[in-house]
């Protein structure tokens, strides 16, 4: 009782501490210096227009297609996309920050007064290249700019770039951003004259296609690298304010048209064996006509095979991201791939791709779309229940009764709705009366189930089913929750594969619950070591969890059960030894993660940049963890909940003294403290910490306020 105090105080002092401040993988080839890559960037091009480009769908038909995260540092939109792409993390950068030209002498003698640099053999150059460098300064993913331009430089090959989206009044060249080097370099290409006059576009102004090809004849066979931004449709979403939808879909569907018609010319023009063509959409699909966050990429070209994209940056078939651009063009080129973060793309084989494509689009949008409604409706009905429990505590209402039956049922509910969730992903939702028709279908079997089956042993069962269901998620690839509401979501971009912060927090509580359970039952403390470990390292794994955070939370839980059964205490001299014993653990999945895992995750990753950067990269990982958990505790309904159930427990502790101190000085309290132990843990060292740890507090509490309610530990008056 005395340890699940102190740990329920800890927690408290931690969440006023963040409170207070508030209130104020293909072409492996030796011979490459043949070989080129060309990106037609469609921006603003959404699936939906792909039907109305026979072009590019017969370049879909002979290669690949997948939806691309196209998130750089804040947003979807903007020319922070384009740098990301080019870069060794998320970056920023605007229109201002863009302004590339043809270096003729007076934009020549203008890059070089405000660079430094000399630009005698390049055509191309960014005049606000330190402002592009001044807006990153701040950027805690301490971005390599321009990594792919330098190890195409650094490799002998050239660069190009033609075509612009300006309007009448602003120059917007973000294309260019694509192949640049860190100096804001680009051999070849034609910014300043590349447009022609047409009243019928947008501004009156028309990409001039025949010209862009052209162009690219003249210099191709030096250069490996070509960029052509289409311009139209960025012009067109720019001038669409103007325009009624039947115009706007009459100009659009013309400027499809067009850029369908050079994508065919393009690729006619084009030894499939030596070449490499994407076409992509470094911003969100045009919101008028699709409201989804992920683009369209398209590859074609040698060793492109028909299907769906992946990459081992995010391993979910058919979604890749904007950093795994500039490693594909490395490995195709056979050049370095240093200061790129991202993996090169790999194919699925799959005979109906753009179906498949379609498909999960439609239900990754569903689930974006609904899972903070979904989410908070559950924070805010576990608020209420506390809440009314809290009264019924403190006014001594008996609960001895058909109440108190109705409550139980009710914490049952709510201890399961997780796992519902969980479950109905299995299905093909891809709109929302499917997935109010199954939620509300799962919903009325399981209150049927609660009603006929012995409670008490409906909430173990519901325990073991929970960690049984996590497990075999992990082992099979996310195959249960890719479409959860509870796991991680490929628009946010956070993460693609392993296990995300919402089910760690289940997880955690389970392991918590179920520690209790099976200590309570037989008492035997090897089992629940071995619970613990086999968990930690399942999270932990890098082929499997890759969890950093959820990995140190549960690392502490399992050494901190070590200490509680060997009747130990927190002093300086164990926190010390568990200290070290948590870093040899991470140490060891590190080395596994960077010499055996041949594309390292997060930890991997990070590991690796500490060995290269020092220790600016450990301060930049801990103010983005500590900013994003500010900003959710601030905001979050997730801060409501765990502060409920904290307050919970402590009226508990005060108004059913007897009943706690029976419950929780059995075994079954070693469980219930580790659990918030962990929970502590996993509210500091995650990035959204707030959401583990109230989720894992909130089954942690259901499980003692329902031990309490029934059994010998049943409250009455």
């Amino acid at each position: 009782m005395n340890i699940y105090k102190k740990n329920l105080f800890i927690m408290v002092i931690i969440i006023f501490t963040f409170i207070f401040p508030l209130q104020k993988v293909y072409g492996e080839e030796a011979n490459n210096s043949n070989y080129r890559v060309y990106i037609i960037v469609a921006n603003k091009l959404s699936l939906l227009d792909i039907d109305n480009m026979p072009n590019l769908n017969r370049l879909i038909d002979e290669g690949s297609i997948g939806l691309m995260n196209v998130r750089g540092l804040i947003g979807y939109t903007g020319g922070e996309g384009f740098a990301t792409i080019n870069a060794s993390n998320k970056s920023y950068a605007n229109n201002e920050s863009s302004e590339f030209h043809n270096l003729n002498e007076e934009y020549r003698n203008l890059y070089e007064n405000r660079t430094n640099f000399s630009s005698a053999d390049y055509n191309i150059g960014n005049i606000q290249m330190g402002k592009l460098y001044n807006q990153n300064e701040n950027n805690n993913y301490s971005p390599y700019i321009g990594a792919l331009g330098d190890s195409l430089h650094e490799a002998g090959f050239k660069t190009a770039v033609f075509g612009n989206s300006d309007t009448d009044e602003e120059y917007i060249r973000v294309s260019a951003l694509i192949p640049m080097d860190s100096k804001g370099l680009i051999d070849y290409g034609n910014l300043d004259n590349i447009l022609m006059k047409d009243t019928k576009y947008p501004y009156n102004l028309k990409t001039d296609y025949d010209k862009i090809l052209m162009e690219i004849s003249q210099i191709e066979k030096d250069t490996a690298l070509i960029v052509v931004d289409t311009g139209d449709l960025h012009r067109l979403s720019s001038y669409g304010n103007f325009l009624s939808a039947d115009v706007f879909d009459k100009k659009r569907n013309m400027i499809l048209k067009d850029i369908d018609n050079f994508i065919g010319e393009l690729k006619d023009n084009l030894d499939k064996e030596n070449s490499l063509l994407m076409v992509i959409s470094p911003n969100r699909a045009e919101e008028r006509i699709d409201r989804s966050r992920l683009a369209p990429i398209v590859i074609w070209g040698k060793d492109i095979d028909k299907g769906v994209l992946v990459s081992p940056t995010t391993n979910k078939k058919g979604i890749v991201t904007n950093l795994d651009i500039a490693p594909t063009i490395s490995r195709f080129l056979k050049i370095s791939n240093n200061n790129m973060s991202g993996s090169s793309l790999q194919i699925i084989k799959e005979d109906k791709a753009m179906d498949y494509i379609v498909n999960i689009n439609q239900r990754i949008n569903i689930v974006n779309k609904i899972r903070t409604k979904a989410l908070y409706t559950y924070g805010t009905i576990s608020i209420l229940v506390m809440g009314v429990l809290i009264l019924l505590f403190v006014f001594k209402i008996n609960l001895n009764n058909k109440i108190g039956e109705s409550i139980k049922a009710l914490l049952l509910l709510l201890y399961t709705i997780p796992m519902i969730f969980i479950l109905i992903s299995v299905f093909n939702i891809n709109n929302l009366f499917k997935f109010f028709m199954f939620l509300t279908a799962f919903i009325i079997i399981l209150l049927f189930i609660i009603w006929q089956w012995d409670k008490r042993k409906l909430l173990n069962y519901i325990t073991i089913i929970y960690f049984i269901l996590i497990v075999l998620d992990l082992l099979l690839n996310n195959f249960l929750t890719r479409f959860s509401l509870l796991s991680y979501d490929p628009i946010i971009g956070a993460r693609y594969f392993g296990i995300g912060n919402e089910l760690i927090g289940i997880f955690l509580g389970t392991v918590s619950v179920m520690s209790s359970i099976l200590l309570e039952r037989y008492n035997n403390k090897y089992i629940i070591l071995s619970l613990l470990l086999f968990s930690t390292i399942l999270i932990g794994h890098p082929k499997l969890g890759a969890n950093v955070g959820g990995t140190l939370a549960l690392i502490f839980t399992l050494f901190y059960f070590i200490l509680l059964i060997r009747d130990g205490n927190l002093s300086l001299k164990n926190i010390i030894i568990t200290m070290v014993l948590v870093g040899v653990f991470i140490a060891a999945l590190g080395y596994i993660d960077i010499y055996i895992n041949p594309n390292p995750t997060h930890l991997g990753k990070s590991l690796i940049l500490l060995n290269q950067k020092g220790l600016t990269i450990v301060e930049n990982i801990i103010n983005r963890k500590v900013l994003m958990n500010i900003k959710l505790i601030g905001s979050s309904i997730w801060t409501k909940v765990l502060f409920t159930n904290i307050l919970v427990q402590i009226i508990a502790i005060n108004f059913l003294k007897d009943n706690m101190k029976k419950l929780l000085d059995k075994d079954l309290g070693k469980g219930v403290s580790i659990g918030i132990l962990g929970s502590i843990i996993g509210l500091l060292l995650n990035d959204s910490g707030i959401i583990l740890a109230a989720l894992s507090m909130n089954l942690i509490t259901i499980f003692i306020l329902f031990r309490i309610l029934h059994g010998e530990e049943r409250f009455t008056e």
